[in-house]
């Protein structure tokens, strides 16, 4: 299911944003861009004018809304906390069905504060998959999450809303987080600046401000325009552009090349050997044709 976004908000940012939201979305922008402020407007916590939904109050509206940290009220037991926004006699039995779909039915009885961040998580998701949503809203999903699981946990995240067919719109500044959906939103400069499927966007970005986002570091100016490549298709080679090496960091496995050319060159050499390389070494980078990205302003 495809759902057509197009809201304009002024404060508390001003921001305009029309984009397409399909299967798993991610909405990827850095720190500050309005991210929250969009998925607090389409569940009717900050006004705005657009579609859908601009016109019902935040109780009518057919969204589900999972808050940073998943928000979880820390009194009540998992069991209250998912059937918070049902009405009726049998809440509660509905509210541990989705708690039984999510495979944490056991925890219904276990205080909403004493569970670990990626069950947190299915609870919040529960609580909003209860309301029986057009689209779920997902704020920072990771935020939570400790690095040893959070792959895994956000995997299972995934896997459980696209089980729903319900269309999820999950705010992120983590490019490794945005590769995981179906379709991925950029927002930068308070508009939607570039929009399509991982694999696409990841290797072919329009401009700086997208790349960017995307994780590309490296930027050089070329014939008037402005060119990238991602650290990792940069080679040393025999012939190529003359640079000096002025860092190096490993970095797991791999290890970090700081070079100028005389722009600053970032190099990421895949599990090769720091000795091989020092400080103030004239080496020469090969920039593969096919990995160069030319960009717009």
């Amino acid at each position: 299911m495809t759902l057509l976004i197009n809201y304009t908000l002024t404060n508390p940012v001003t921001l305009s944003a029309c984009f397409e939201v399909r299967g798993f979305t991610a909405l990827l922008g850095r720190s500050g861009a309005g991210k929250t402020s969009l998925l607090k407007a389409l569940a009717g916590l900050l006004p705005a004018t657009g579609t859908p939904w601009a016109e019902l109050a935040p109780q009518h509206r057919p969204v589900g809304y999972l808050p940073q940290g998943a928000a979880l009220f820390p009194h009540l037991t998992v069991l209250e906390n998912a059937a918070f926004a049902l009405t009726g006699p049998d809440r509660l039995k509905l509210a541990q069905q989705y708690l039984d779909d999510l495979n944490i039915g056991h925890l219904a009885a276990r205080n909403g504060s004493k569970i670990s961040g990626g069950e947190a998580q299915r609870v919040g998701l529960a609580r909003a998959l209860a309301r029986r949503p057009q689209l779920l809203l997902l704020d920072e999903p990771s935020a939570a999450l400790d690095a040893a699981t959070r792959d895994e946990v956000l995997a299972q995240l995934i896997d459980t809303i696209d089980a729903t067919g319900i269309p999820a719109l999950a705010a992120t500044h983590d490019p490794a987080i945005a590769a995981l959906a179906d379709w991925v939103v950029l927002l930068a400069d308070d508009q939607i600046i570039q929009q399509g499927t991982p694999r696409h966007l990841f290797d072919n970005p329009t401009s700086i401000a997208a790349a960017q986002l995307l994780g590309y570091q490296n930027f050089w100016p070329e014939a008037g325009a402005t060119c990238t490549i991602r650290a990792e298709d940069i080679q040393i080679a025999p012939a190529g552009r003359p640079a000096m090496i002025t860092g190096i960091r490993e970095q797991g496995r791999d290890f970090r090349l700081t070079c100028e050319m005389p722009e600053p060159v970032i190099v990421i050499i895949r599990a090769g050997d720091a000795a091989a390389y020092e400080i103030g070494r004239q080496v020469n980078l090969f920039f593969p044709p096919a990995k160069v990205r030319l960009l717009s302003s």
